[in-house]
C-alpha cells in the first residue's frame, strides 16, 4: 500500500482560491447594482393636506413635477399631472437611491383615465430628510 503525501500548502491556496472566487460572485454583481431603498407613505385626502401646501400647489398645478417638502418635520411628496387633463396621476412607488454620496428620490406613477385618479397627489412619508434630487418616472396605463 503506497502511502498519500498531503501537501497543506496546497490545501490553504485552494481554500483561500475558492474564498475568493465565492467572494467575488458576491461582492462584484452589488457593485453594479442600484441599493434602492422603498419609501413607506400615506396618500392624503384633500382635508388631510397641510395649508402651506395646498397654498404653494397653485403655483405647480399646470405643471408636471414633482416636489418633496418638508413641514412641521414630515416629509411630503407632491406630484402635479401637468397639462394633460384627458388623464389623471396614481402612485406606483417611491424609493431613495443613493448615488455619489447623493440621495435621490424617485417617485413613479402611472397616467389612468381620469375618472380613476387623481389631477395631483400628496403624500406624506416616513423620511426624517428631505433628497438631494428628485426624478419624476411616468407611464400610461395601457386599456
Amino acid at each position: 500500500m503506497k502511502k498519500v503525501k498531503f501537501n497543506i500548502k496546497g490545501v490553504i491556496y485552494g481554500v483561500i482560491l475558492m474564498a475568493l472566487i465565492i467572494g467575488g460572485f458576491i461582492v462584484i454583481p452589488n457593485m453594479f447594482m442600484e441599493q434602492s431603498k422603498p419609501v413607506d407613505y400615506t396618500i392624503l385626502q384633500r382635508e388631510a393636506i397641510p395649508e402651506k401646501i395646498l397654498d404653494m400647489m397653485d403655483k405647480y398645478v399646470n405643471e408636471e413635477r414633482a416636489l418633496a417638502v418638508k413641514l412641521n418635520n414630515k416629509i411630503y411628496v407632491v406630484v402635479t399631472r401637468g397639462n394633460d387633463k384627458n388623464h389623471g396621476i396614481e402612485m406606483d412607488k417611491i424609493d431613495v437611491v443613493k448615488q455619489d454620496d447623493k440621495n435621490i428620490m424617485r417617485v413613479k406613477v402611472v397616467y389612468k383615465d381620469k375618472e380613476k385618479s387623481y389631477p395631483y397627489i400628496v403624500v406624506e412619508t416616513n423620511l426624517n430628510e428631505l433628497p438631494d434630487s428628485i426624478e419624476l418616472n411616468t407611464s400610461v396605463e395601457e386599456n
